[in-house]
């Protein structure tokens, strides 16, 4: 790495799909907005590495092929991890604070690279990698937070983190302090956070969390990939919280390919279904890259499409409990939903944006997944929330109340979770239905698609483009 100047921007992401995506996007932002002699490079254990190095700079993605990467020594077995287990894909959700704790060992070999870096302008982290504000306080750089989720999110998040564990109160609720107006569920905070004895005994999360959250109030800004005239909400709770800068400079999300190239049997049968329907009468179902529904949960939404009637594209994974990269047994998902013909079922990838951008996609049933809900929203596509874990409860609740372009059919994977067809499939007739209801989803959703097109225009007038550059200030860049 280095360049003419010895000017550097390092940036170190949470490992976890999501984020590395919104890492690389916002790499290309940087590109284009920092003269050519200022290296970026982005920093995380060999596995990550190799794989983020793949998907930068070879194949048909290109995403990133001016990026540079630096690998720390890491040993997912050194910490009690499975073999090859380098990032949150390889681990379930219940088990992610033990990745967070491995990472912060990390930091000696994060210290020893910047200090042999040449001149590095400003370190921009993850916020679960918060102990990299201390570093960079020792060598003299700034730093900066990017956060790849929401400002409400965000804001929800850190509250709870704040106050480790979460003890709801006898209705079920937790309040949050900071936010008197917002109430979460129970069923909205992950079962782990949770405690209902009075005393907390060891817990590794709060133990985490209260190392790292004192560090992150050191940061110079916080950067959001969210719009301003989107999360306005969000982004006053998020500054009044941390009482510090904040910049929204989303969205921050894959560009629409145009037409889906049918280069693969999987392209060429999205193309032939979707072009066979007419508009908005497509559902679109997906559940990420991290986790996927229990078995008997997969079973009530077969149960559900088939009593809709309505066609779908289903980018289906093995349920909760199996190996999510393993095939699909045909009691799973195919001997349910294949009888009908109405649907189309892709095992692992799936052209999201490309189906998203569609005409004839209506609808999305979506775990809420940052990523995913801006993927959907610049496209005016509303969405059918089905949250699981982290903040996707908190994006769905922020769609459907401040927006009204969600409606939440069901809620989390655990078992004996409220799932069931009747509900969710009322739920697709609500979002994609001829009611006056849905036409107003509909229209909603084109008014947040013009917000994004607004914010994502290259012009010096875009609320992305303003924010970006404050934000330099703080970040030592300009």
């Amino acid at each position: 790495m280095g360049s003419a100047t010895g000017k550097n921007v390092v940036l170190f992401p949470f490992p976890g799909q999501g984020h590395f995506a919104a890492f690389l996007s916002f790499a290309g932002v940087l590109r284009r907005a920092l003269p050519d002699d200022v290296a970026i490079t982005l920093v995380s254990t060999p596995g990550n590495v190799a794989t983020l190095r793949r998907r930068a700079s070879s194949g048909a993605a290109q995403e990133c092929p001016f990026l540079a990467f630096r690998e720390l020594p890491f040993v997912p077995a050194d910490h009690g991890l499975p073999p090859g287990c380098e990032s949150a894909d390889g681990i379930p959700p219940i088990r992610i604070i033990e990745l967070l704790e491995a990472f912060e060992t990390l930091q000696p070999a994060f210290d020893d690279f910047i200090a042999g870096a040449g001149d590095v302008v400003c370190v921009v982290s993850d916020p679960f990698v918060a102990w990299t504000v201390a570093v960079a306080r020792r060598r003299g750089c700034a730093h900066a937070f990017f956060a790849s989720c929401g400002a409400f999110g965000s804001a929800v998040v850190h509250s709870l983190w704040s106050r480790l564990p979460v003890r709801p109160d006898a209705a079920g609720r937790d309040l949050l302090p900071e936010h008197p107006d917002v109430v979460i569920d129970r069923s909205q905070v992950p079962s782990y956070s949770i405690r209902d004895d009075a005393t907390a005994g060891d817990d590794p999360a709060a133990a985490f969390f209260g190392r790292q959250i004192p560090l992150g109030y050191q940061t110079d800004t916080v950067l959001i990939n969210t719009v301003e005239e989107f999360e306005p909400t969000g982004l006053a709770m998020l500054r009044r919280a941390l009482k510090l800068p904040v910049f929204a400079i989303g969205p921050l999300v894959r560009a629409s390919s145009g037409p889906i190239s049918p280069g693969t049997d999987t392209a060429a049968a999205v193309v032939s279904f979707l072009d066979s329907h007419p508009p908005s009468s497509v559902l679109y179902i997906s559940f990420g890259s991290q986790i996927s529904i229990r078995a008997e949960h997969m079973a009530e939404l077969a149960a559900a499409l088939e009593t809709t009637g309505r066609p779908f594209v289903w980018a289906a994974k093995p349920p909760d409990g199996h190996d999510i990269k393993g095939a699909i047994r045909p009691e799973w998902l195919e001997e349910r939903v294949t009888a009908t013909k109405k649907g189309l079922v892709l095992h692992g990838w799936a052209p999201q944006v490309s189906i998203l951008a569609h005409p004839s996609t209506g609808a999305f049933l979506s775990h809420c997944g940052w990523n995913s809900v801006l993927e959907s929203v610049t496209r005016g596509v509303p969405i059918i929330g089905w949250p699981l874990a982290g903040e996707q409860f908190y994006n769905a609740k922020m769609l459907d109340e401040e927006w009204g372009v969600c409606v939440e059919a069901a809620r989390g994977n655990a078992e004996g979770a409220a799932v069931e067809k009747g509900a969710l499939a009322a739920a697709v007739e609500t979002v994609m239905g001829p009611t006056a209801k849905a036409a107003e989803m509909r229209r909603r959703a084109g008014v947040i698609k013009a917000i994004m097109e607004a914010a994502r225009e290259e012009g010096d007038g875009s609320s992305a483009r303003k924010a970006l550059e404050e934000s330099f200030k703080a970040m030592k860049l300009k």
